[in-house]
């Protein structure tokens, strides 16, 4: 392997400005970006929807609005604007005829009640600008007064040409009568009082952090009056994100992680999860971490640069994890110092095997984290034994300052070296030097091809990942934040 685990941050940072991207990324989510339609265009459905049940067939309904206005999300949602009304829609892709409709619906219809009343709308949308033909409006025709399925749905299709609309809609009346509603439907699509929210939503669910806006693509810095479909005002963000996030990558020679490593007693990351997104692993919450430390230096300083703070945060792809003594014991007892290794065994820690060892740090944050695993899959780490915890204690009475701490950080990158070999992670660890291509001294650095990760240890005496401690562990992450974006030159003076 010789690219890093996991992808960085500024990989995974996107702006989809079209429905079906949206829908794809977000799922069960997108509920959240969806904004009523106006009054008017949910009289009309609801209009509809009441013709066709009194009449006892179903209805075509051709759409129109341009391009970016919002048809497919009307189509696609009926079920979410009109609940009592609406089935959830079928996206039909296949020949009009029909029998494929019918089958089809039939289909959809089996995941209900055999006494749900509700409409089954069907939209079209691969065919904009290809109106139906004579012989597919009559197979649309017989599907529609098919007793059981056809009579029970509506078949939406939308189009960005109005006479293009209207003629399908002449061509439909002809044959099948005159409909319940006048057709066909303009679409306008949400106000545009709402666009800058609807932005700025879809930039925190896609990405799964808060406060992206941030890193200078505000959205309340842009015009709605300016653009003439909320498309093209998604679109106008979309493209001024994406080259941001672009120009970032391209600062540097190679991508840069931070991992800061608080080594405690603690068994778990404990009140690190007050500090962290709720939806990346490990990803310092900016937001949080000012919350967390108010009043420090280090959060004052922060506080006057809350876009710089995003910033660094995104560039680094920063994260925080807790070592237990369950992983750091056994990387001490087998690569500390000859001293540390002795008064280790004097305590009654053995020796543990390489193997051991790796599972260990495979069971430990930093372990998942380096495997590009999710916070969702880790396991219970378990009470630390009680002489692992007493170990721990002998550590942190002997002092974690006058250059101990460097000592144990030399044999942590050893454990990690040892670790790469066994798993075939690709990487190589340095100890205490600086990084080829840029000022860095880290801990440790791990160095892959393409990038390089840089662990920053903290050993801490006693049960340290608690509340009590909160605002100390953000000070400390804020201060480690600020002297790497100086040390790179994010950071005027």
């Amino acid at each position: 392997m010789n690219a890093s685990p996991a992808m960085h941050l500024l990989e995974q940072l996107v702006f989809p400005a079209r429905y079906e991207a949206l829908a794809a990324r977000l799922g069960a989510d997108l509920a959240s970006l969806l904004v009523t339609p106006e009054i008017e265009t949910q009289n009309l459905l609801e209009d509809a929807a009441r013709g066709l049940m009194a009449r006892g067939e179903g209805l075509f309904l051709p759409i129109y609005a341009p391009s970016g206005t919002g048809k497919t999300t009307l189509a696609n949602n009926l079920d979410k604007f009109l609940p009592g009304l609406f089935l959830p829609t079928i996206l039909f892709s296949g020949s009009v005829n029909a029998d494929a409709l019918q089958r089809e619906t039939a289909q959809h219809l089996a995941r209900f009640a055999a006494n749900d009343q509700r409409i089954v709308p069907i939209n079209i949308d691969h065919r904009e600008g290809s109106p139906p033909t004579g012989e597919e409006l009559a197979e649309i025709k017989r599907f529609l007064r098919h007793p059981g399925s056809g009579s029970k749905a509506i078949i939406l299709w939308p189009d960005t040409q109005r006479d293009i609309s209207e003629a399908m809609s002449r061509a439909y009346t002809d044959i099948a009568g005159r409909p319940p509603i006048d057709l066909p439907v303009a679409v306008s699509g949400p106000p545009k009082e709402t666009w800058r929210e609807i932005a700025k939503t879809t930039l925190r669910l896609v990405n799964f952090i808060d406060s992206l806006e941030d890193l200078g693509v505000e959205p309340n810095n842009y015009d709605p009056g300016a653009f003439t479909s909320l498309g093209g005002f998604l679109r106008e963000i979309s493209d001024d994100f994406a080259k941001l996030v672009t120009s970032m990558r391209r600062e540097m020679r190679k991508s840069l992680r931070l991992a800061i490593i608080f080594a405690s007693e603690s068994a778990d990351a404990g009140i690190l999860t007050h500090l962290t997104s709720s939806n990346q692993f490990g990803l310092l919450d900016g937001s949080a971490l000012l919350d967390s430390s108010p009043d420090s230096e280090v959060g004052k300083w922060w506080k006057s640069r809350r876009g710089l703070l995003t910033s660094t945060i995104v560039r680094l792809d920063a994260r925080v994890f807790s070592l237990p003594p369950s992983a750091s014991v056994g990387v001490l007892r087998r690569y500390g110092s000859e001293e540390v290794m002795e008064n280790l065994s004097k305590l009654g820690v053995r020796l543990p095997g390489e193997l051991e060892v790796k599972r260990n740090l495979e069971r430990c944050d930093l372990g998942k984290y380096l495997l590009g695993q999710s916070k969702a899959i880790l396991e219970t780490k378990g009470t630390p034994t009680t002489t692992s915890l007493l170990a721990f204690q002998y550590l942190a009475e002997a002092g974690f300052t006058a250059g101990r701490d460097k000592a144990l950080n030399y044999a942590m990158a050893d454990a990690l070296i040892a670790f790469a070999s066994a798993l075939d992670l690709g990487y190589t660890t340095m100890a205490e030097r600086q990084l080829d291509f840029c000022p860095l001294i880290p801990d440790n650095s791990l160095n892959f091809e393409r990038e390089a990760i840089c662990l920053e240890y903290t050993w801490r005496a006693s049960d340290f990942m608690v509340a009590k401690n909160r605002g100390n562990i953000a000070a400390y992450c804020l201060r480690k934040l600020r002297n790497y974006s100086r040390e790179l030159g994010w950071a005027p003076e």
